[in-house]
Parts: C-alpha cells; structure tokens; sequence
C-alpha cells in the first residue's frame, strides 16, 4: 500500500528533480564516472541534511543517466547543495571546467578565464557551527573550533595556540625537545636498535 509520504517523495523529486547550474552533455562523460558522481550525491545529500532540523532526509536520488538530482530534507527544503564539494552540481562544474579549458587549445588565458570567472564549491560557506573567540583564549575556553577577527577557522585541540609561530609550550601534549629534533631522533635510534636486537 502506498503512503502519502511515498507518494509526496514522488512528487517532490519529479519537482526538485534539478539540472546542475552548469551544463554538459551527459553522454561527453563515461556512465562509470557519471554513477560514481551520482553515488557520491546520495552519500552527501543525507550530511547536508544532518545539518537541518529535523536532520532527516525525505529525498534522496539521483539520475547518472540525465545527471539530474533530488535532494529535501526532513524540513520540506531543497538545501543548495552547489555549495558542497562531492556533490552533482561540483562534479559536473569541474567537468564543465575541463571542457572549457580543453576548448581553449593553447590560449592561456582563456583556459585560465574557465577557472577563475567559474569557480566550483563553496565561495562564502555558512557557517552552521561557529564560535567567537578575544584576542586572548581564555583557559575555560571548551570547544575544539574557533575563529580569528577575520572569520578564518581553525580545528585543533580546544585552547591551543599553535597556529600562533609562539616558541613557548602551550597546553598541547609531550611537547619535550620539540624544538630541537634531538629527542624524536633518540626515540628513532632506539627503535631501530630495539629492532636489530629482536631480530
């Protein structure tokens, strides 16, 4: 028996069934990479969706054969998925890249003109999880991902400044004899003598 959530998944993926923002001809690239892009779509659809509330996933297709995609998530809305690497629409932007620049023969600056007036992925991501940080971190400072003045974000262990070309040791772990090498290279004479010796 069908269900009317079946039957509206239908719907909305003949309606939101959508051509990549940039076009080629799907027959110019091989069913074989076409699937893999397709496969790489369905993967990403669903993460993309996590990030919504409820973080479930109503459509979820792709057409290798057309290179058309349906991707709406548990909120009823069609996330821009163009702003996601491994998804439909970067694939077939790169694919149109390299057509573009294959057009262009030897004229440098056309090919350069395919890349750099139509760039693929994200250009201004949102932010979905982001944290404010001062100029000086604070020791009660938790989270594992923070930004600069200038909104660059960085990943690490919450607190630590290595990103900071500081020589002083902040809270990271066993930082002895990092400067020098001379202790990595003692632990690496060790290991091999170790070795030789079991042998």
């Amino acid at each position: 028996m069908l269900s009317l959530k079946n039957i509206l998944a239908a719907a909305v993926v003949l309606v939101s069934s959508v051509q990549a923002d940039y076009v080629i001809d799907p027959d110019s690239v091989s069913l074989t990479i076409r699937n893999s892009w397709c496969m790489s779509e369905k993967s990403t659809c669903p993460l993309i969706c996590q990030q919504t509330t409820p973080g479930t996933t109503l459509v979820n297709d792709c057409d290798a054969k057309t290179l058309t995609y349906g991707c709406v998530c548990g909120d009823n809305k069609q996330p821009n998925v163009s702003e996601y690497s491994l998804t439909l629409p970067y694939f077939v932007c790169q694919e149109w890249g390299d057509q573009c620049v294959k057009g262009c023969g030897q004229d440098n600056n056309c090919a350069s003109a395919c890349r750099e007036n139509h760039p693929c992925g994200a250009q201004n991501p949102t932010r979905v999880n982001t944290t404010s940080s001062s100029a000086h971190p604070s020791a009660t400072s938790t989270g594992s991902q923070s930004t600069d003045a200038a909104g660059a974000i960085y990943t690490g262990l919450a607190g630590s400044n290595d990103d900071s070309g500081s020589s002083t040791p902040g809270n990271g772990a066993f930082r002895l004899g990092a400067s020098d090498g001379m202790f990595g290279f003692v632990i690496l004479a060790a290991s091999v003598g170790l070795g030789v010796f079991m042998l």
